[in-house]
């Protein structure tokens, strides 16, 4: 089970959606899924998460459009993760995010905990 699960909702941004998904690929925080979840596009959004080939990648597709808030929804569902990070699909992360928030909130588990 990974650590953080990523959510990425998208619908007709292939050309944003690349940039958005290697930044998760590029952190120094490597346990994590990506779940990128497909609100019906008619662009190259398949071709470009399959291109990726990265088994830490997930696809799903709705076949007719359903909204952000039930993409993202679907997403959260289907995660494995301890944690949830949601991310857009034309946003970037710097390199080091997810290290330092899994830091914190193991940080803050520990204290509820201890």
């Amino acid at each position: 089970m990974p650590q953080v699960s990523v959510i990425i909702p998208t619908c007709n941004r292939a050309q944003f959606l690349r940039a958005a998904i290697e930044s998760v690929l590029n952190q120094t925080f490597q346990d994590f899924e990506i779940i990128v979840v497909d609100d019906a596009s008619d662009d190259a959004t398949a071709e470009t998460v399959r291109s990726l080939a990265d088994g830490r990648i997930r696809y799903l597709r709705h076949e007719r459009k359903k909204g952000q808030g039930a993409t993202r929804n679907v997403g959260i569902r289907d995660a494995r993760g301890e944690y949830i990070a949601l991310l857009d699909d034309d946003d970037e992360w710097l390199p080091t995010k997810l290290q330092k928030q899994v830091t914190l909130l193991d940080r803050s588990e520990e204290r509820r905990v201890g």
